[in-house]
């Protein structure tokens, strides 16, 4: 009978010998990822362990495996570090998106955060219960957890991909469900008393410190809006039209508007790209909005960078900075009355604006002027529907039984 013809990654029969000196071989032939068939051999002290030594030996094997871009002995960062570069090159997630992942790694890559961290293990030593062990000892929460996997996953198919792995040891690390608490929008009747906590701090009428001048006009150009924090803080006057164009002067149609043109990252630097290929929109402003956007022209200090919103010092206001003084305010005793301030952020306004639109328009409003590329996201996370019990009682009544009623007594419910 022939024998059978091995296919590629799997080997034949293990036979053992002992030598001379009381050791002993174990061979068998394996087949390459090129198909050719080779032999391999491996000792031990006993039969079982030079068996237990070639299995060993078959299961880390990669033969003439890889086209070289990275090896089963080049470590975990080294990975990393290649696959950042790939994501650079490629242009997409943007940078500030790849920041944000190597904000995330450091969690199971530095040595005051995990207890074991990956970053010089040899990719051929890595199992699942190494990175499980990495994430438990790091403490992170289910949704840090979530983006962690995430990444290492997707840096570990690289791996796969140049054939240093045979399996991606990332994607079998069991994955924590987030609890989906959708957060809540403000509703609009407390509006008014979040924005005038705002403002009473932003002035400091009842604190030490500098005033923030520009915080009350950002908040309500995000209610105006429904722009994320970066793409406020990114406007510029070159974006805004405030009055026609002379060719448009008497067009009853015309309204004003701005252009949404990019955003401020994380570490200030203005970009001319959005999150989404749907970022970069225009939106139309209410006479409100227009009216504070004009004060604002004539009475702030001209700057360098045709900044809307510019710092003391002629930059751009970093995000962060947003967002930590309204978390601030939120924490003070003497706003604790305002339940609508107790969880407000830069997106709890886009929210509310969200949820606005869909009531008087629909969903496919909000997203276009949430800058989404699809409902879903719009939907699941920034509408708040009312609960609106819908009427069909005029074909549910034709089903009522068709018997004469009775004379008994009528029954309360």
């Amino acid at each position: 009978m022939a024998r059978q013809k091995l296919v590629v990654g799997t080997y034949g029969d293990i036979n053992c010998t002992q030598r001379a000196n009381g050791t002993w071989l174990a061979r068998a032939r394996y087949c390459d990822v090129d198909g050719v068939v080779r032999e391999y051999r491996k000792s031990g002290q006993t039969k079982n362990k030079a068996r237990a030594n070639l299995k060993a030996f078959f299961v880390e094997h990669t033969g003439t495996f890889g086209d070289g871009a990275i090896a089963p002995d080049d470590t975990v960062q080294e990975l990393l570090d290649l696959w950042f570069a790939k994501m650079a090159k490629a242009g997409s997630p943007t940078p500030t998106t790849l920041a944000a992942y190597r904000y995330h790694l450091r969690w199971v890559l530095d040595t005051d955060k995990t207890e074991h961290p990956l970053g010089a293990y040899q990719l051929r030593h890595v199992r699942p219960v190494i990175i499980q062990a990495a994430l438990d000892s790091a403490g992170v929460s289910a949704d840090m957890r979530k983006k962690i996997r995430s990444v290492l996953v997707r840096a570990f198919n690289l791996a796969v991909f140049h054939e240093a792995l045979n399996g991606n040891p990332a994607s079998a690390v069991p994955s924590v469900p987030v609890p989906r608490v959708k957060k809540k929008s403000i509703p609009v009747e407390d509006l008014d008393a979040v924005r005038a906590a705002i403002r009473e701090w932003a002035n400091a009428e009842r604190r030490n410190g500098p005033k923030s001048v520009d915080l009350p006009d950002i908040v309500d150009l995000l209610i105006a809006t429904g722009m994320r924090i970066g793409e406020v803080l990114a406007l510029r006057w070159s974006d805004i039209e405030l009055t026609p164009p002379p060719a448009r002067r008497d067009d009853e149609t015309w309204f004003p508007w701005l252009m949404v043109n990019g955003q401020i990252t994380s570490k200030g630097k203005r970009v001319d790209y959005g999150k989404t290929d749907a970022a970069i929109r225009p939106i139309a402003l209410p006479d409100w909005a227009v009216a504070i956007l004009r004060r604002r022209k004539l009475e702030q200090p001209p700057n360098d960078i045709d900044a809307v919103f510019a710092s003391r010092n002629g930059t751009w206001h970093f995000p962060g900075n947003v967002q930590s003084r309204l978390w601030h305010i939120r924490q003070l005793d003497e706003y604790a009355d305002i339940a609508a301030l107790r969880d407000v952020s830069p997106h709890s306004f886009r929210r509310t604006v969200a949820t606005e639109i869909d009531e008087v328009y629909d969903a496919d409003a909000a997203k276009d002027q949430l800058g989404h590329t699809s409902t879903t996201v719009t939907e699941r996370h920034y509408i708040n529907r009312r609960l609106v019990v819908p009427d069909y009682r005029a074909a549910t009544e034709r089903l009522a039984p068709r018997t004469e009623p009775t004379d008994d007594p009528a029954i309360e419910l």
